[in-house]
């Protein structure tokens, strides 16, 4: 197997994680942290908004 495919192999489980997050916010964010070239972390930030009576 070459090293492109197997790179994008191991990206799927990431990018099915991104897209869940994605899919459940309304406002707010996701950020991804790396610590030396790897991805250590993932957070979502969501923000919650009231309507105006």
């Amino acid at each position: 197997m070459s090293e492109a495919k197997k790179q994008i192999e191991s990206l799927e489980p990431l990018v099915a994680v991104i897209e869940q997050l994605l899919g459940k916010i309304e406002f707010g964010s996701v950020e991804l942290i790396f610590h030396h070239g790897k991805l250590v972390q993932l957070e979502k930030h969501e923000k919650v908004r009231f309507e105006k009576h």
